[in-house]
């Protein structure tokens, strides 16, 4: 599962959304308090499939707050970053554990049983819900019955 970490940067545009490729955790925490380009929304977005009520949801915040930071090419705040962060990072966890980008989308954005038919792009939304999906792709990672 730690293969995925460096993946984060790139669902999120990578460089040349982010400025950088965060290497470790202290550089991630640095990035998700001065926020996190809107850019690299757009990016996660453009990857996992979303409009912009869905992802607005999705973080928390509303939809005027994300095409504002977009339109003036800024920052997300602390929290939005750090949500965008946390689903960034089970779409880079999936990616690895399903080993195809399109089998990772569509098994984010579909219900799956073992969550109890919900989509795991919905559960993403708390930290929570987010660690009920890495512990099943935990899970199927391993070859343990989910």
């Amino acid at each position: 599962m730690t293969e995925s970490i460096p993946r984060v940067a790139e669902v999120l545009g990578g460089a040349r959304v982010l400025g950088e490729h965060p290497k470790n955790t202290e550089a991630w925490m640095t990035m998700i308090e001065t926020g996190i380009p809107a850019a690299a929304a757009e990016a996660l977005k453009d990857v996992v499939g979303l409009d912009d009520p869905s992802l607005a949801v999705t973080l928390g915040t509303s939809i005027r707050t994300l095409a504002r930071a977009r339109a003036a090419q800024g920052r997300l705040d602390s929290v939005v970053s750090d949500r965008l962060y946390r689903l960034a990072r089970l779409v880079a966890i999936a990616r690895v554990v399903l080993e195809h980008d399109d089998t990772a989308v569509h098994w984010l954005t579909h219900p799956q049983p073992g969550l109890g038919d919900r989509r795991p792009i919905d559960l993403a939304r708390n930290e929570p819900g987010a660690r009920e999906v890495e512990n099943l792709l935990l899970r199927i990672e391993h070859g343990v019955y989910s």
